[in-house]
């Protein structure tokens, strides 16, 4: 692989592999999930509709970039790693980039994001809080499979107080934002 476009059709897709088993599966063994909550969080991440008709094709999924997910993927690869362990981490900035998204879309109130309702519109603000509140937690449970990859846990444990620091600098910014003098 040599060109950017060659990186995205090769790792893309297997990070958003990874975030569907990360979204979709069960948080706690022999306990059912309500349908919504996996619907809510699918089609935010573009990979269905509203009514959790999953996506076709990859071009079908209007999922945004994805440009974060593919920047730790090239800075395993160029440290001398394999990006496959760093998908778990990869599909960790994704979400909580989405978490972000989330949150942003209800505090500024917009109603479109990729072209279609946002979470919040789509079903309601107290609904879109919990799904970005699970999106964030999600992006942790993510993280923590990077000790399924064969990563030592100390090593999962730094990953994740250095990924928790950055979650309370994104909220500082989002806050700075908030609090700014729009003239």
């Amino acid at each position: 692989m040599t060109s950017l476009k060659d990186y995205f059709a090769q790792l893309i897709p297997q990070v958003e592999a990874e975030m569907r088993d990360v979204v979709n599966a069960p948080v706690w063994q022999n306990v059912q999930q309500p349908k919504w909550f996996n619907v809510m969080l699918n089609y935010h991440l573009g990979f269905a509709d509203a009514a959790g008709i999953p996506a076709g094709h990859p071009a079908q999924i209007n999922a945004g970039k994805r440009i974060r997910p593919l920047l730790v993927l090239l800075a395993c690869e160029a440290c001398g790693g394999d990006p496959r362990t760093a998908l778990p981490a990869a599909a960790a900035v994704e979400l909580l980039h989405n978490f972000s998204l989330i949150h942003d879309d209800i505090e500024d109130g917009d109603e479109l994001r990729r072209g279609r309702l946002t979470l919040w519109k789509q079903w309601n603000i107290a609904q879109a809080i919990n799904a970005g509140d699970a999106m964030f937690a999600q992006a942790h449970l993510a993280l923590q499979r990077l000790a399924d990859c064969g990563t030592p846990a100390e090593r999962v444990v730094r990953a994740l107080r250095v990924f928790d620091a950055m979650c309370v600098h994104l909220t500082i910014g989002n806050i700075g934002f908030e609090l700014r003098d729009p003239r």
